[in-house]
């Protein structure tokens, strides 16, 4: 066994041996336990065994179980506790372990937001109902109803919208829904969970593709997870889905689906269909299959560097590979949250609740909100910000004091009513200005034709979408494959963006990328 060299920044540490400590080596440890921690935004994996150069060396089963007591002691002086053990003898009476440390938070859970993608009849809101039921599907479609959203999504069979359903997980990396009275009570799901998994499931026509990609954008997703169905493979609509995934450098991985109905040439089929997608130039990342629970931790490595993508396969009917999956959804690390950022909170829905007022549902990009902070929202149409009060906050419908970056929380709002916002509409801690006006790089991924000055998109950036005219374009016209920097305004009003952020805009059967440079 052999594992990559130990770094010293990230949320994994090597240990050969814990044994006989004194007060002042715990005192270290916990010193560098914490860190990990906050590395790994809220969660540490340790490899019990293996040396710093990630040579597995091993112990006896006295010394490893000693050093997981000691692991489990030094958690404990920091708040924190053993989420998930594994124990492996790679060799006769040497042992080797992995342990997932996860910090206890009070009330609010580590969060992470997955975006389940894939074409249509792929298996994904089956896949999400297997995982959020705690269930096995009947082969028709069962679990499939019971997380639609709709009464025509039921009959079609098709999701059309954005289904969102939390997957919960306790201190012990057990998932908590199926014990739930109600497995969709996100509610009850959230304060019976350490660590939560937001999963989004998106639509996978081409005619919901605008929805999709607001999904994808609005909704600080950390992962994506491209679902394949063994049936039809790897679609031209999944094909684009994970180009668009690789180009906007979200980590992916993916899972086959119906393996179940299929021969393993098949699938063997289905995962060279993949692997050919992941070699073109500008994705360059490879696949890893994950085949056993030896390869979930190397996925786990592997999927943060965004040059692996870790490929399942399952069954919703027979439970196959099932258990793999959860255990590294259970072990997906969230993203590290970077301290004293200015507040940026993108709004999606906005309702009027009888005595309560005006709530909103919004993205926090970055920063935090708290109950009581005085904040802006806008722009208006005339690119003016409105004062507002945070009256208070739920989180998966529990009420909280405070939420940080990556939540997706609903904010009562005191000083603003529902006709004044709309969606793409900001909420931050000090007036920003509206712009109208800015310039980005831009590729082409696909277009029929040539572009040219005064080229008219569709913009999608986090949950703005608007039509945006290409005012300049430095290279003169832009075909299929093509970059330039582009002078590009908005048609109907002012948004709020920032240099660095990328958008992704659309027209008929035309898709391209930009990240905004500059703003006037």
């Amino acid at each position: 066994m052999k594992f990559p060299r130990e770094s010293e920044i990230g949320k994994i540490e090597y240990k050969l041996i814990l044994a006989d400590l004194r007060e002042d080596r715990l005192q270290q440890l916990a010193s560098q336990m914490k860190y990990r921690i906050e590395e790994g935004g809220g969660e540490a994996i340790y490899v019990v065994g293996v040396s710093d150069e990630g040579d597995a060396i091993g112990l006896s089963k006295e010394d490893l179980q000693e050093t997981l007591n000691s692991i489990e002691r030094i958690a404990s002086m920091i708040n924190s506790k053993v989420a998930h053990k594994r124990i492996v003898e790679f060799k006769k009476g040497l042992y080797v372990a992995e342990v997932l440390v996860r910090f206890q938070r009070d009330k609010v859970p580590i969060q992470v937001n997955v975006a389940v993608m894939g074409h249509v009849n792929a298996g994904k809101s089956t896949l999400t109902g297997t995982l959020i039921l705690g269930k096995l599907d009947d082969g028709n479609g069962a679990l499939r109803s019971a997380v639609a959203r709709y009464l025509h999504e039921v009959i079609s069979g098709r999701t059309s919208s954005i289904t969102m359903r939390l997957l919960g997980f306790n201190e012990r990396g057990e998932a908590v829904n199926p014990a739930c009275r109600d497995p969709l009570d996100e509610a009850e799901v959230t304060l019976k969970s350490s660590k939560t998994i937001r999963l989004i499931d998106l639509g996978g026509h081409e005619r919901y593709l605008r929805t999709t990609l607001k999904g994808l954008l609005g909704y600080e997703v950390d992962y994506v997870m491209l679902v394949v169905g063994a049936d039809d493979g790897l679609s031209i609509m999944g094909r684009e889905h994970l180009a668009v995934s690789a180009v906007l450098k979200f980590p992916i991985f993916v899972v086959i689906t119906k393996v179940d109905k299929f021969p393993d040439e098949r699938v063997r089929e289905v995962i060279g269909q993949i692997k050919d997608v992941l070699k073109i130039p500008g994705i360059n990342r490879l696949a890893m299959e994950v085949d056993d629970e030896g390869d979930v931790l190397n996925g786990i490595i592997g999927i943060r560097s965004l040059r692996v993508v870790p490929i399942f396969k399952v069954s919703n009917v027979t439970g196959k590979g099932l258990n793999l999956l959860l255990r590294f959804m259970n072990m997906l690390p969230p993203k590290r949250v970077k301290p004293e950022r200015s507040t940026l909170v993108y709004l999606d829905e906005i309702y009027n609740v009888p005595g309560v007022g005006t709530v909103v549902l919004g993205s926090v990009i970055r920063g935090k909100v708290s109950v009581n902070d005085q904040l802006f929202v806008g722009p208006t149409k005339l690119s003016e910000f409105i004062e507002v009060k945070i009256k208070s906050i739920q989180l998966n419908k529990v009420f909280v004091e405070s939420v940080g970056e990556g939540s997706i929380a609903t904010f009562a709002l005191q000083g603003v009513t529902r006709e004044s916002l709309r969606k793409g509409m900001v909420l931050t801690k000090s007036p920003p200005k509206g712009i109208r006006n800015f310039w980005s790089k831009v590729i082409v991924l696909h277009h029929p034709t040539t572009i040219r000055e005064g080229y008219v998109a569709t913009m999608h950036l986090y949950t703005i979408r608007q039509a945006i005219r290409f005012s300049k374009i430095s290279k003169g016209v832009l075909r299929s494959g093509d970059s330039s920097d582009v002078e590009m305004s908005f048609m109907f009003r002012p948004e709020y963006v920032e240099p660095g952020q990328i958008f992704v805009f659309r027209e008929g059967r035309t898709r391209g990328l930009g990240i905004i440079t500059r703003v006037e």
